[in-house]
């Protein structure tokens, strides 16, 4: 058997533990496909769309805390994945797309769907290279998943010209580049231990860095030796108990005056794993500037960029926060539990649900409640962007055996093809994906996939009509001034059912429980159909409540 420059490819990506790649297949990477056939170490997953196979990368990305990887073709196909590379450079995800391009021959005379990668990833990505040596692309492949990962993680493209993938090579295929976590310095963990020890009101915020299951303990950890309240940053609502005493909150869009006036007189802000990127801080507005920052991230260009930082720690989350959970703490100061206590008291009665009454259809509370008492300890939720995620934000308690799979940049359609990517991933754990009317019609198309690969998933589809988030900012904007928004939407139970898999239906709350467990128990992917209330546009919020503002 011939060695071509694809082989050597795949042999790169099996020393780096790739078993499973996401694609849309084209012939300007078609040797790559032939190569993979020879190899059933690889899954290759076949999708409807590439940016359908885009999010499923970043979504396993998510859920495995390793590079994300997805094959495209030239030109439509690396346009369509953009997406994806958007949402991996916000989210701070590790993610390797691969692209075919024309032949080498051909380059810069505007060929059939050539387009220059390095000027259209160059804003998205940390690195985007062409590779022309046959002989250098293993060398390109190793680099790229190191420079995903390393620092603030984020996409990488590599271009692969379709001549070049079927040259003759003798180069060997590349080890993965060691990057081991990033300690912090001991005196640094003395100096902010000072601070704790004589900060009133500490609060420590966090994010994405502390995912990973050792993190999660080591976060609790540090809490409890240290009494110090934690709020979780936008769509990582999971990484601490929301029960705990000690949880005080989630910072996602538009949290309640409540809830952001009491973090707002913390007298120190300990962020650790996040970037504090602004629906965090609430639009650049916390920490405010009377506040001490302490800024705790894997890369320091991240420091000072948004906000005055008092010190700067470069670490990765878990082994500071074990560094700070094993640190001798003096006693609590005078009134820490008091300050505990409100902070917990203002989350908990925002959690508070009460049916609400409607005419128009059901408060979507009602399937997060039910949801909230049939779900696994260690189920994976996935939630497209979109008004209907407040409900499961603001009344679902997450645990730190929960995983959710959310999207910060704010993209709609993740929701269906993360559920896919995470139930492949885990198939003996629950899967449901939140998703909305609107983001089901950008990617549900991925429900062919989960039916094919036998993904179990269970989609939720909040069905109100509307693009929900645009309409409330028409409301609070120009109220009663309605255009565009609206959508006429297909009987969703019934196109399921029309691509293989379950479709149930919730026209009244009562419907919503025994739905849910129809749905949970299924062999196969199942939707669920919510007719949900669109005068209740949010958890927070009504319309006729935003007109008469």
């Amino acid at each position: 058997m011939s060695r071509n420059a694809a082989r050597a490819l795949v042999e790169t990506l099996r020393r780096h533990d790739v078993d499973r790649v996401f694609c849309v297949p084209g012939e300007s990477y078609i040797a790559v496909l032939d190569t993979l056939f020879d190899v059933p170490e690889i899954e290759v997953v076949t999708c409807r769309h590439e940016g359908g196979a885009g999010f499923m990368a970043v979504a396993d990305a998510k859920v495995t805390g390793r590079a994300g990887t997805c094959f495209v073709s030239r030109g439509p196909g690396a346009t369509n994945a953009a997406i994806a590379v958007h949402t991996a450079d916000q989210d701070a995800v590790p993610l390797v797309l691969f692209v075919g391009q024309v032949e080498r021959k051909d380059l810069g005379r505007r060929a059939f769907q050539e387009v220059d990668y390095r000027k259209t990833f160059s804003d998205m990505a940390k690195w985007v290279e062409q590779v022309h040596d046959a002989d250098k692309l293993p060398e390109a492949a190793a680099r790229a998943y190191a420079i995903a990962g390393s620092g603030t993680p984020g996409p990488v493209v590599v271009v692969l010209p379709e001549d070049m993938l079927e040259e003759p090579t003798e180069a060997q295929a590349e080890a993965p580049r060691s990057q081991g976590p990033v300690a912090p310095a001991t005196q640094d963990i003395a100096a902010l231990a000072d601070r704790l020890a004589s900060a009133e009101r500490p609060v420590l915020i966090a994010g994405g860095g502390a995912g990973a299951p050792a993190a999660r303990r080591a976060l609790l950890a540090a809490a409890e030796a240290w009494a110090l309240p934690v709020a979780t940053s936008f769509k990582r609502q999971d990484l601490f108990p929301n029960g705990h005493p000690n949880f005080a909150g989630h910072l996602g869009y538009g949290i309640p005056a409540a809830l952001g006036d009491a973090l707002r007189e913390a007298d120190l802000v300990l962020a650790v794993g996040t970037r504090l990127g602004d629906v965090t801080t609430q639009g650049y507005t916390l920490p405010t500037p009377g506040q001490t920052l302490v800024h705790v991230y894997s890369d320091a260009d991240q420091f000072g960029r948004n906000f005055r930082v008092d010190a700067g720690i470069v670490a990765d989350a878990e082994p500071f926060l074990d560094a700070l959970a094993a640190h001798n703490a003096p006693p609590a100061p005078a009134g820490r539990g008091d300050w505990l206590a409100r902070l917990h008291q203002v989350h908990a009665k925002l959690a508070e649900w009460q049916p609400l009454a409607a005419d128009d259809g059901v408060d979507f509370g009602h399937v997060v409640h039910a949801m909230s008492r049939q779900l696994a300890d260690d189920a994976i939720v996935t939630m497209d962007a979109g008004n209907f995620s407040s409900w499961c934000h603001r009344h679902f308690r997450f645990e730190p055996s929960h995983l959710l799979v959310g999207c910060v940049t704010g993209a709609m359609g993740l929701g269906v093809p993360a559920a896919v990517a995470a139930a492949l991933r885990h198939p003996g754990r629950q899967v449901v994906g939140l998703i909305g009317d609107g983001g089901m019609l950008m990617t549900g198309a991925e429900l062919a996939t989960a039916v094919q690969t036998g993904a179990r998933v269970r989609l939720i589809i909040a069905n109100n009509g509307a693009f929900g988030t645009i309409r409330t900012h028409q409301e609070k904007k120009y109220p009663e001034r309605v255009i565009s928004t609206g959508l006429a939407n297909p009987d969703f139970a019934a196109m399921a059912e029309a691509y293989g898999a379950v479709g149930l239906k919730v026209e009244r709350p009562e419907e919503a429980e025994p739905a849910l467990a129809q749905a949970l128990a299924a062999d196969g992917p199942a939707v669920i159909d919510v007719r949900t209330s669109l005068e209740h546009i949010s958890a927070y919020a009504s319309i006729s409540g935003l007109r008469s503002q």
